[in-house]
């Protein structure tokens, strides 16, 4: 089993509205349907979507993606450092909302793709 498909698993095991699909690029698009929204946001649940890059895990993940401005905080404002017109690279049409959000170390042999989903969580908690 390849590191993907084995931490592939891992992620579905703890959030079973996980979806991985292989793109053109040899990069992988990791959904999370159902994902649930910590305080602060207008919705409580929302897909994430991020890229585990070709070369993953040795090539970090990097920035993820929500549905297109459909998710702002509760007062309705735009989130800090988003675009909601950016394209998912190597995703044909497929649009989301841009959070520039970098990992600042990464390490292959111990960080996986649930640990790439809490430092989603970190962005989106507290909400701003």
């Amino acid at each position: 089993m390849t590191p993907i498909e084995q931490q592939t698993q891992d992620l579905t095991a703890r959030y079973p509205g996980t979806s991985v699909t292989l793109l053109p690029t040899g990069g992988h698009l990791v959904e999370i349907a159902n994902f649930k929204m910590p305080a602060g946001w207008n919705r409580e649940i929302a897909t994430i979507l991020f890229l585990a890059p070709p070369g993953y895990p040795a090539a970090q993940p990097d920035c993820f993606w929500v549905e297109p401005g459909q998710v702002r905080l509760q007062n309705g404002a735009t989130p800090q450092n988003t675009n909601d017109t950016n394209l998912i690279p190597g995703v044909v049409g497929q649009r989301g909302t841009w959070f520039s959000w970098h990992v600042q170390s990464w390490d292959p042999n111990r960080d996986t793709l649930l640990r790439y989903v809490n430092v989603i969580m970190q962005r989106l908690k507290p909400a701003r």
